[in-house]
């Protein structure tokens, strides 16, 4: 498999770079265990805190513990910034307020007050997101002229500092910089969309192409980008579009998040649908994420205490950072969510999954690379990546190979890679090949993947390095990721490679299987052939760069003889050992056996015992046992196969054939399943025509003898059983198999939880009557509605021919029974 996996990344460098360089190495492949259950620190992702950064009174009134800010407390000024590195969060977030400068120019106070600020964050090797606005909670107006001369006073301290600053959220106009209720926010105003454009266009043009400017309204970033360049104004660059975000201030408030996506413009009228379908979609132009964060609000209208809205709208927007100190109503829930463990992820609160996934979440697969090679060389390095996160990096960074060996230092860099394409999912690094320093002294390196910060100024930094999500592989001294402790680096001149070893050779049809141990230095292998043993071998291919070949077009029955020699340019090694090979004709495969199947929900899970000979399977499928058989998939390789797309309650009948060259092997034996959902509920009493009409969820009939029964309405739909006599019941029919399941769930409430529960059995009919009981037994049911779980294998009955379920009142003392549903799991 290794030599396989080793083929496999070679051949995509071919396809990718063209002929590969003669002087490349081999190399050998490496498995990392990834980690995921730790929340570390990583640079530009997160949570953030929110502080002051202009910390000076005289120039910010907000800079005052005697200033009524929502929220304000003193640790806001302090620069040291101890409560973002107590919760590991590597962004803070502040407003730059300009309450005070509506119609003036900033002070230079105030200019060098925020540059001073912003080398605190520096020495704290922290990151922040800024936002400017003249007003808290008021509705500011400020003339256009004034907001782009501020655009161009910030921006020449924001272009000084670039390396600092994470992103800018577009601020300005509004309450809070939010852009709306103020001067230029009414998306119905066509003129005043122009002025936003321009506005945009001013902090997009005074500022660097590494700092992404953000906008909270998805209208209004339609309306920049799409909007026809206003007379006087250059059009937007690709590069200016690719920089534009959103940044969502009141994430989860509500359906639409407090206005986020209600509005519409003067462009048209959209859905709340359709503005965030164009947040899910939002993508530079080389197709990398863009920058997306913001805070929530002090409402929680569509979040939920499973903690599954906030997973499932953080990665379809592909969320890098939020605001960890507003709105508690919001963190507090995601804090109080314990989530199961579920794929990788460990059992933990769901504030703890957001830590983990916001924004990257990198974890090295494999990667493959040489243990030894020379100075000023070749040398072939690859890899495979796994990004958990939410979005991939937003900003660029350098990849090097790191070579140290605690003496000396070497980072080579790998070009041609943008980090900013390692999105959510899988990430392959294809085949890079670069030239080792030839200066480099000979010994054993430790090797290592760095990934710095693209500031210059903070490469050295380790903690704006990227820490891989791995087990033993951080170095937290240096912000690298070690690949390796023992890679050999020769520092003489190159000498030819040693004959190949371990050579095996397996037969086929009409063709011979070769594979073997790499040669240390070598660059290709030769393969010779001989009918003869030990003689008359004569070479059949050259140029190979992998330690694998395939020899077609033979002739089976006949044996042959097999050699390989090692090559680089200092030359050609001996003969590898000999192995032979006697290709032959396949035989018909016999038929699998041992085929099981397994329902789930909409899909039947297949598999079987291998076939000896057999390539591949096909698998066929009927809803008629024993005949009837279509063909729904052919080509399998492997001895399982799950059908999907099935229909919930009908039964499938499959069997299963094996193929090879030969032909196509006779039935397997036949497996049968019906798919079903999980849960299969009985009656949901969602319906009071249902309910009138004595039908339940399965279509089946309910009927009950009993003093009353009657539908409420008490939790969107129930029903209401009194009863005063003993034998008195409730029945729900069923006729259908239960095969599979664990529990019946009764979801009740009690009329009167000290005693009405245990005057109730329950009957679950196969044919003949089981009785269970009585449900007090199984738990209580108070003033609101729960579950109360029987598990169906107290009854004692054949579940694959249930009949009906009933529950029965025991005795003739007086009980009222209050149910919401009725299914089983």
């Amino acid at each position: 498999m290794l030599r396989r996996k080793v083929w496999a990344m070679l051949l995509i460098a071919v396809v990718l770079f063209g002929a590969l360089p003669v002087t490349q190495a081999f190399g050998a492949t490496f498995q990392y265990t990834g980690d995921s259950a730790t929340a570390f620190a990583n640079p530009e992702r997160g949570f953030h805190n929110r502080y002051e950064i202009i910390n000076d009174p005289a120039v910010n009134d907000y800079a005052s513990a005697a200033t009524s800010i929502a929220g304000f407390n003193p640790d806001m000024l302090d620069r040291t910034f101890a409560r973002a590195k107590q919760n590991s969060n590597t962004l803070i977030h502040s407003y730059i307020h300009l309450d005070k400068y509506k119609n003036q120019d900033l002070p230079q106070a105030l200019l060098d007050n925020l540059s001073s600020g912003l080398a605190a964050i520096r020495q704290a090797g922290l990151k922040i997101v800024l936002r400017p606005a003249y007003a808290w909670s008021e509705s500011p107006s400020v003339p256009e002229s004034q907001i782009i001369r501020h655009t161009e006073q910030l921006g020449a301290i924001f272009t000084a500092n670039a390396d600092v600053i994470n992103h800018l959220e577009a601020g300005y106009l509004g309450p809070w910089g939010e852009w709306h209720t103020s001067s230029f926010t009414d998306p119905f105003n066509r003129t005043q969309a122009d002025t936003r454009y321009r506005i945009i266009k001013s902090i997009l043009g005074t500022t660097p192409a590494s700092i992404p400017v953000v906008i909270r309204y998805p209208i209004f970033i339609k309306e920049v980008l799409e909007l026809p360049t206003p007379s006087g104004s250059s059009p937007l660059t690709q590069e200016e579009r690719d920089r534009i975000g959103f940044h969502n201030d009141c994430f989860l408030s509500d359906s639409a998040d407090m206005g986020t996506y209600d509005n519409n413009s003067w462009m048209g009228w959209f859905y709340v649908e359709q503005k965030k379908q164009w947040m899910y979609d939002l993508a530079t132009s080389p197709g990398a994420n863009k920058m997306v964060g913001g805070e929530t609000c002090d409402s929680s209208g569509s979040n939920d205490s499973a903690g599954v809205n906030v997973q499932a709208e953080m990665g379809k927007l592909h969320f890098t950072e939020i605001n960890e100190d507003y709105a508690q109503v919001n963190t507090n829930i995601w804090k109080n969510a314990n989530l199961p463990s579920a794929g990788n992820d460990p059992a933990e609160t769901a504030f703890t999954r957001i830590k983990r996934k916001l924004g990257y979440r990198l974890s090295l697969v494999d990667a493959t690379f040489p243990t030894s090679a020379n100075a000023g060389a070749s040398f072939a390095f690859s890899a495979n990546l796994n990004n958990a996160g939410y979005a991939g990096p937003i900003k660029p960074r350098p990849v090097f190979l790191v070579f140290d060996n605690g003496t000396n230092r070497f980072n080579v860099q790998l070009n041609n890679i943008d980090v900013r394409l390692w999105k959510s999912g899988s990430v392959n690094v294809s085949t890079q090949t670069v030239t080792l320093p030839s200066n480099m002294p000979g010994g054993t390196y430790k090797l290592a993947l760095w990934l710095p910060d693209n500031g210059s100024s903070l490469r050295s930094r380790p903690e704006y390095s990227i820490r891989l999500a791995n087990q033993n592989t951080w170095d937290a001294a240096t912000g690298y990721n070690v690949l390796s402790n023992s890679v050999a680096i020769n520092s003489g001149p190159p000498t030819a490679p040693a004959a190949p070893t371990n050579l095996a050779a397996t037969a086929g049809n009409a063709q011979a299987s070769l594979s073997w141990t790499a040669s240390s230095g070598a660059t290709s292998y030769n393969v010779l052939r001989s009918t003869t043993s030990g003689s008359g071998y004569a070479q059949v291919a050259s140029g190979i760069t992998a330690t694998s070949y395939t020899n077609t077009g033979l002739t089976n029955g006949t044996t042959y003889y097999y050699v390989v020699q090692a090559v680089n340019s200092v030359g050609t090694s001996g003969n590898s050992n000999q192995a032979s090979a006697t290709p032959a004709a396949p035989t018909l495969p016999a038929a699998p056996t041992n085929l099981t199947a397994t329902a789930g929900n909409a899909q039947v899970a297949l598999s079987w015992t291998a076939s000896t000979g057999a390539t591949s399977y096909n698998v066929l499928r009927s809803t008629t046992s024993g005949s009837g058989y279509a063909q729904v998939a052919s080509g399998v390789t492997a001895v399982s196969f799950t059908n999907t797309g099935l229909t919930n309650g009908t039964t499938y009948y499959y069997v299963v054939q094996a193929v090879n060259s030969a032909g196509t092997s006779g039935n397997s034996n036949q497996a049968s399943a019906m798919p079903e959902v999980s849960t299969v509920t009985i009656d949901s009493f969602a319906s009071a025509t249902n309910f009138n009409n004595k039908v339940n969820d399965l279509g089946q009939s309910i009927s009950w003898v009993i003093d009353s029964a009657y539908y409420g309405s008490d939790s969107g739909g129930n029903i209401v059983l009194n009863s005063s006599g003993a034998g008195q019941y409730f029945q729900e029919n069923i006729n259908r198999s239960l095969a599979g399941k664990t529990n019946l769930v009764l979801r009740m409430r009690d009329w009167n939880p000290s005693d009405t529960l245990k005057h109730w059995n329950v009957v679950l009919n196969d044919g003949t009557d089981h009785t269970i009981g009585p449900i007090s037994n199984y738990g209580t049911a108070g003033g609101s509605y729960s579950d109360i779980t029987i598990p169906l294998s107290a009854f004692g009955s054949s579940l694959a021919n249930a009949k009906y379920i009933r529950l029965v009142h025991s005795d003739s003392t007086y009980a009222v029974l209050l149910i919401d549903a009725i299914s089983v799991n």
